[in-house]
């Protein structure tokens, strides 16, 4: 069999039914390509036509394997969700006597590859036939705007006689930018509030009243990019074009109204509010003269899609309409969606449509000026980028969408923003760390901005507050010198405001001297408290105990009592943990110093006592040696390990479990192992009742004369 393959893509194509001897066929593929949405999810392209001629004349092709592959996704919709069926696609033969449909269903062979299978038809007396494919729907949007991107498919012939083909690469669509706005401002929040007018649902009243309000304008990226469902590209569609506007930050109690149709630029009477150079009116349509006219749609999902279209227009002839109503923005949590269908269009040049918002709120006392966000996109948007048999068609991906003053050529009109800034260079140094830069707005509308720094050398010396903002601001710069060698810095800071409004920058240089050396502060002792419960009060010699105060942290750290020793355990910048040493005997005070890199500290008299006991902080366990809680409690008649400091002294070692003074417990003495710290194991009482204990553990020179520690709660078992 003689086989001719093509890549990247390819048409497969195996014939039947013809005589070996039978004519070639020859076939030349072509395709007139549209201009697609590059944010599109589901672009239907160009028919793709096969021009086929010098075939035996009448004879009957059958061609049992044509299949397609495209460049990105194929996304016509399936018929169910357990088939790989297309719907959608039309396959025709045309031997002269008309385009003829061929009923085979095209089949999803991967993402972006279809199969027709067994396609029978006839040439014509002269040999010839024109195939065409019509209704495939691609991914645009995976081309991601690359320049000079286009849907293609290469095309290819597997056959038991030779057809050649006369090209293998077709380009069926061009993707280009569908949707470019533009705002007057944002919706600002204040106190003042802004009225709802007597009548909510006209256009006039809304303008009569005052209520505040700003413009969103949306324009074609190229003629035919809003289209209604009667356009060619939503052939097979659910709806026609879908514009979503998406708000958020609104506080509570605030009404947002839009119109309820919107007439385009080329309209009898565009709707505007009267800021973005057009007369502010609701707006005429006359229909029969194509112009592009929007419809808001009620009840759709989050997403756009779904939902009742609430106005169509009349038949061609009936009459210029007046556009005066209004509809409400259902709003939740500050968030809500106003989605617009486009009901009609001229297709062969680029329209744009403009409308307020109109903002309803009480006015407040003491609360904060709120500012909002509004953000537009083609709908139904979605990330669903495969063939399905329920997402919606048409659908977009959103993306960030550029500004569309070039297109309509207002770029310079006094109603758009114009950014100033105070000074186009700043000195800093180490008697000037911080300084001012204002921003401002020197014309109309709303600038929002933003600011960015590029280091020639070095980097992070820099702090901005804010960083970003709207219309006028000061922003306070601060230079942080860090770990910054001495040298000059140099970095240029710049204001963004957007495509449009354009950017400012500014050089700035910091100069970092060479640091004096600082002066090392001596160790400060303020406090000698309980190691185990940090509590006031004396200490005992050979107990633990903790040393508070500053600059405690060094190379070498030590602490003295009288000139005697303590054992360090631990030690940091506020707090040293130390072993009183045992030396010290009966003393009841000593002077305590402590010496951190040489430098002593002023001494701390240390109030000293033969017993001075503290149980520890988790210091009881259980008779199996877990920590006693809740969750693991001690049962009655069984024996507890208490953990203390401060029992050292020369006596007796002695307890109270709740009221119950315990003379001899069942072990007392050095913790094993852990200098400082002793070990008094108890049996608990097998009477004792309800969920916890006190216990307290003692010591003295006899049983009659005890100083107790602080009471620790022993969880029990019921």
């Amino acid at each position: 069999m003689f086989r001719l393959l093509f890549v990247p893509i390819s048409f497969l194509m195996a014939a039947a039914a013809l005589p070996v001897s039978a004519a070639p066929l020859t076939c030349a593929p072509s395709a007139q390509p549209l201009v697609v949405h590059g944010e599109g999810i589901t672009e239907r392209t160009g028919d793709l036509v096969f021009s086929c001629s010098g075939g035996t004349p009448n004879s009957t092709v059958t061609i049992t394997t044509l299949s397609l592959y495209l460049n990105v996704d194929i996304t016509n919709r399936l018929a169910s969700p357990s088939s790989n069926d297309l719907l959608g696609i039309i396959l025709t033969a045309d031997n002269g006597t008309g385009p003829q449909t061929i009923s085979t269903q095209p089949t999803l062979t991967g993402q972006a590859s279809l199969t027709f299978n067994d396609v029978a038809f006839t040439l014509s007396p002269t040999g010839s036939v024109t195939l065409q494919v019509s209704g495939l729907r691609g991914a645009a949007n995976q081309l991601n705007f690359a320049p000079n991107s286009a849907l293609q498919v290469s095309i290819g012939f597997e056959s038991n006689v030779a057809v050649p083909l006369s090209t293998n690469s077709v380009t069926v669509g061009n993707p280009l930018r569908g949707l470019y706005d533009t705002f007057s401002g944002k919706l600002i929040c204040g106190q003042a509030g802004s009225p709802l007018p007597s009548n909510p649902a006209s256009f006039a009243s809304f303008l009569g009243t005052g209520t505040a309000f700003t413009s969103t304008r949306v324009t074609e990226g190229f003629a035919d990019s809003f289209a209604p469902l009667s356009d060619i590209s939503n052939h097979g569609a659910d709806t026609g074009t879908r514009i979503i506007v998406q708000y958020s930050g609104f506080p509570a109690g605030a009404q947002l109204f839009v119109p309820t149709v919107i007439a385009g630029s080329d309209a009898t009477q565009p709707t505007a509010g009267g800021d973005l150079g057009i007369t502010a009116s609701g707006g005429k349509y006359t229909p029969g003269n194509p112009s592009l006219l929007l419809s808001l749609v009620q009840n759709t999902n989050a997403n756009g899609a779904d939902g009742i279209v609430l106005y169509t227009p009349g038949a061609p002839g009936s009459g210029t309409v007046s556009l005066d109503s209004v509809s409400p923005v259902t709003l939740a949590n500050g968030a809500g969606i106003a989605v617009y269908q486009v009901m009609d269009a001229n297709p062969s040049i680029q329209e744009s449509a403009q409308f307020p918002t109109f903002l309803a709120l009480a006015p407040s006392s003491g609360a904060a000026t709120v500012q909002t966000s509004e953000n537009v996109s083609l709908a139904p948007i979605s990330t669903v980028y495969t063939a399905t048999a329920t997402d919606p068609i048409p659908r977009f991906q959103q993306v960030p969408i550029p500004d569309d003053c070039s297109i309509v050529g207002d770029c310079n009109a006094g109603y758009f923003p114009k950014l100033s800034v105070s000074q186009s260079s700043m000195s800093f140094s180490a008697s000037d760390l911080t300084q001012q830069l204002s921003v401002e707005n020197v014309s109309g509308g709303m600038m929002p901005w933003t600011s960015s720094v590029t280091y020639t050398n070095g980097s992070g010396w820099l702090e901005l507050s804010p960083a970003q903002g709207e219309n006028r601001a000061n922003i306070r710069i601060e230079a942080v010198p860090g770990t910054l060698a001495p040298g000059t810095y140099n970095a240029t800071l710049t204001i963004n405001a957007g495509p449009v409004v354009g950017s400012a920058t500014v050089a700035i240089a910091f100069v970092v001297a060479a640091p004096t050396a600082p002066i090392a502060q001596p160790p400060s002792v303020q406090s000698l408290v309980n190691g185990a419960t940090f509590a006031k009060g004396p200490v005992a010699p050979g107990s633990m105990a903790t040393i508070g105060g500053t600059e405690l942290s060094g190379q070498v750290v030590t602490a003295a009592f009288d000139g005697l020793d303590a054992a360090v355990l631990f030690s940091n910048d506020t707090q040293i943990n130390v072993i009183v040493p045992a030396g010290l005997g009966t003393k009841t005070s000593a002077q305590l110093i402590v010496t951190v890199d040489g430098t002593a500290s002023a001494p701390l008299a240390a109030s000293l006592a033969p017993f001075a006991p503290g149980i520890f902080s988790n210091g009881i366990l259980d008779q199996d040696n877990s920590l006693n809680s809740s969750k693991k409690p001690a049962a009655p008649g069984s024996i507890i390990q208490v953990y203390a400091t401060g029992l050292s002294g020369t006596g007796v070692i002695t307890a109270k479990i709740g009221s119950e003074v315990v003379k001899q417990p069942y072990y007392a003495g050095p913790a094993p192992g852990i200098p400082g710290m002793q070990q008094i194991d108890l049996i608990l009482p097998s009477n004792l009742t309800g969920s916890s204990v006190n216990v307290s553990v003692c010591g003295g020179a006899s049983a009659a004369k005890v100083v107790c520690s602080p009471a620790a709660p022993v969880d029990l078992s019921k």
